[in-house]
């Protein structure tokens, strides 16, 4: 089983209602609509860049909340 990692986004609020509004237009939830953004952004640096190799790539340490 792939592990899912989480990481927050801070926007504002005028950014935060359109996303959630174009998320229902197209009957997503705001989750799948950042994630098909995300794959889309990945897939088009890809496709001009080359393959991404995960392999070496080192995960940044978690962000704590105070």
């Amino acid at each position: 089983m792939k592990t899912k990692e989480e990481f927050s986004v801070r926007l504002d609020s005028e950014l935060y209602k359109k996303l959630i509004y174009v998320a229902g237009q197209e009957n997503n939830t705001l989750n799948n609509h950042m994630l098909h953004l995300i794959r889309q952004n990945v897939q088009y640096f890809e496709k001009v860049h080359g393959r991404i190799n995960t392999q070496n790539i080192e995960l940044p340490e978690k962000e704590t909340t105070p």
